[in-house]
């Protein structure tokens, strides 16, 4: 990607574009009007440690005399707020969901992580331990304000919807809810080494961050905002000669390609993110409302692995729609347009405030009638909603690869079906796992012709309507001839013109295949991407590789087709493994060792 189109992304991100990347949100009031609607200061927060961390708190202009808010915060690595970089001159820093929450009689503060914005520090890793304990700083910070009720509550879209949740990790009593969306779960598997391998939505992200943490003009058209005292600026250019010392998030992504693998003496991403932070999350006890989609990098799969594994309070909402709910996904509906449906941007907003006017305020509104998860189905385009997932009357149906490129209903006699590797087939430049740049996720309502680039097993017309509703599986017995490389699977629905819609994906480096025995993390089948449990390829020996493919909700007309394609590369998000030569993998089928595709599907829905 450019640095012009850094820039242009930096513009969707940055807090002065926007709070949340929503779609359809009300337009600006007039600077004037916005001076009234509420007062803003920015200052240092010092930490434990002592160092300064930059904070703005906006408070309503109709706050009376001595009123006391609940606060609710944003942590964010994007920049709290911006200004003119020639000029000086502040730039709007809220958002229409900020707006919405100091008219309804919040507090709204907005915070530059350690070592990012104008805050001073330098970051070990992102969503390093530090973070956790500044959290609980800040919010101490907040509760001692003569403006502060004591109840907080954090939210965010992406980095800071991650951040949003490693504040209940902190720990801090005053902490009462918090609401992460499109945020990460687990680091390494989304976004920074989807199936154990590289991509390149994190070369893109990690020249975005560097250019905010050097304040570079040049690429971002603006300047990190300087806290009030800071007249000179001084002070902030002494914060970014700090960040000097942060990590190259691209090289810590490459060369960390095992989950427990410490770059440069930094924490390993076991270590970081809050699947780290399970265990402290669940004493919290912080109830969370969970926005994702099913399109969006490996979202979907977070919220659905944490509602299952951990025990906090949660509501979860899963779209079809690109990073951050703006743009819509599903290739039953092409375009880059908001919602078809969806909930509205107005919609969700609402939803959050409901949900902190509940647990902050102790307004009872129904929230906690609201069901576990509210979900989009594809092909339907609409939402339903379900008291928990897997949905109630979930079996599985097992389709198996066959010859003549059929997926077939019982398992074949034994047979194997050879695929030299194509490193040019791809999900297109608007992927799943590139849509965090900014990106509508597009181009996948017509898979023809990577098809024709795959090994592909497609069933007969179907008889009847199917809904998948989960987390498919695929047992392959496969061989290669080559000690490392990948399995990239695609399920898609074909319908009767012969067009090829992706439904979801799955895949593996296949050092990784060794299964593991702890699942708390997640479902079966489950990796550990260890460097201990990693294990090459004997070429031509025959192995077993278990992947469950990220879930999905999509029903499958009657007359239309299932399809299972297997592919050896993405060359649109993954990085080429192995670096060199051309494998061949075999896909043995048929037989007591048959490979077998499984499908969470629901009758009666």
């Amino acid at each position: 990607m450019s640095f012009a189109k850094l820039a242009l992304v930096a513009s969707l991100l940055l807090p002065a574009a926007a709070a949340a990347p929503l779609p359809a949100q009300a337009p600006a009031p007039p600077a004037a009007a916005v001076a009234v609607e509420h007062v803003t200061t920015s200052e240092y927060v010092a930490m434990r440690d002592g160092t300064r961390i930059a904070v703005d708190v906006h408070l309503p202009a109709a706050r009376p005399a001595g009123g006391r808010l609940p606060a609710l915060l944003e942590v964010t690595r994007y920049w709290r707020s911006s200004e003119d970089a020639t000029t000086g001159a502040r730039r709007p820093s809220l958002g229409s969901l900020d707006r919405l929450f100091l008219r309804s009689g919040y507090a709204v503060v907005k915070v530059d992580a350690r070592g990012s914005g104008a805050s001073f520090g330098t970051r070990s890793a992102e969503y390093g331990p530090q973070e956790v304990r500044d959290g609980w700083d800040v919010v101490e910070w907040v509760t001692r304000q003569g403006w502060s009720s004591g109840s907080v509550g954090a939210y965010g879209t992406s980095y800071s919807g991650t951040t949003a949740e490693l504040l209940a990790a902190s720990g801090h009593p005053a902490v009462k809810a918090v609401v992460p969306a499109w945020s990460d779960w687990d680091v390494y598997t989304s976004p920074a080494r989807p199936y154990g391998m590289a991509t390149t939505f994190v070369d893109e992200w990690g020249r975005f961050v560097g250019a905010l943490d050097r304040n570079d003009h040049a690429v971002t058209r603006a300047a990190v905002r300087r806290v009030d005292a800071d007249t000179t600026g001084a002070l902030r250019d002494a914060a970014v000669r700090e960040h000097a010392r942060n990590p190259d998030v691209s090289a810590w992504a490459r060369e960390s390609e095992y989950h427990d693998d410490r770059y440069r003496g930094g924490p390993s991403y076991a270590e970081i993110g809050p699947r780290a932070w399970r265990a402290a999350i669940e004493r919290s006890n912080v109830p969370m409302l969970v926005f994702a989609s099913w399109f969006d990098a490996g979202t979907a799969e977070a919220a659905l692995d944490r509602l299952r594994s951990v025990r906090n309070p949660q509501k979860v909402v899963i779209v079809a729609s690109g990073h951050g709910g703006g743009t819509h996904a599903s290739p039953f509906v092409v375009a880059d347009t908001p919602v078809v449906g969806n909930p509205t941007a107005a919609e969700m907003a609402q939803m959050r405030l409901h949900f902190f006017d509940h647990h902050l305020k102790g307004v009872r509104n129904g929230v906690d009638e609201w069901p576990a998860i509210r979900y989009h189905t594809l092909g339907a385009e609409a939402m339903r909603a379900s008291p928990r997932w897997p949905l109630p009357g979930t079996t599985v149906r097992r389709l198996f690869p066959d010859s003549a490129g059929v997926l077939a209903a019982a398992a074949p006699s034994r047979g194997a079906d050879r695929y030299r590797v194509d490193f040019g087939v791809g999900t297109g430049p608007n992927n799943r796992w590139a849509t965090q740049m900014g990106r509508p996720v597009l181009g996948l309502h017509d898979r023809g012709a990577m098809d024709a680039r795959m090994l592909t097993y497609t069933t007969a017309p179907l008889a009847e309507e199917l809904h998948v509703a989960g987390a498919p599986t695929i047992d392959l017995l496969v061989s290669s001839t080559h000690a490392d490389g990948a399995v990239l699977v695609y399920l898609e629905d074909v319908d009767p013109s012969g067009r090829s819609r992706y439904l979801t994906e799955g895949g593996l480096r296949l050092v990784h295949r060794a299964l593991a025995r702890d699942t708390a993390f997640g479902a079966e089948p489950y990796h550990t991407f260890r460097r201990a449990d990693a294990s090459p390829m004997r070429p031509g020996r025959p192995e077993r590789v278990r992947i469950r493919l990220l879930p999905v909700s999509a029903v499958v007309r009657a007359g239309h087709r299932l399809r299972l394609a297997i592919a050896g590369a993405d060359s649109a998000a993954l990085a080429r493994v192995p670096a060199t030569g051309t494998p061949t993998l075999t896909v043995h089928r048929g037989g007591a060792a048959a490979s077998v595709l499984e499908l969470p599907v629901v009758s009666g829905w």
